[in-house]
């Protein structure tokens, strides 16, 4: 019977998969660097597209984070599972 817990455990592991995917990896580098460029080479009279680009980059690393979360959360639930017995 599949708990919580399990559930926490099988979403982590889907998140690690993602975040270690080397296209993914790619991806989220890629991006980040062409949001700093475009930050720094940026007219310092353009505060709007500076926030703009800020935000963007804020909203990136979210993503990761979020995503960082859940495999952090699944190895708790693992940890649980074991104390339990259940592992």
């Amino acid at each position: 019977m599949a708990t919580d817990l399990d559930e926490e455990i099988r979403r982590a592991e889907q998140a690690a998969m993602i975040l270690n995917h080397p296209i993914y990896v790619e991806a989220f580098e890629k991006l980040e660097k062409e949001v700093l460029d475009a930050w720094i080479s940026s007219p310092s009279r353009d505060a709007e597209g500076r926030e703009s680009l800020w935000l963007s980059l804020k909203l990136l690393r979210q993503t990761r984070a979020h995503m960082e979360s859940l495999v952090t959360t699944g190895r708790m639930a693992d940890v649980q599972l074991s104390r339990r017995g259940a592992r």
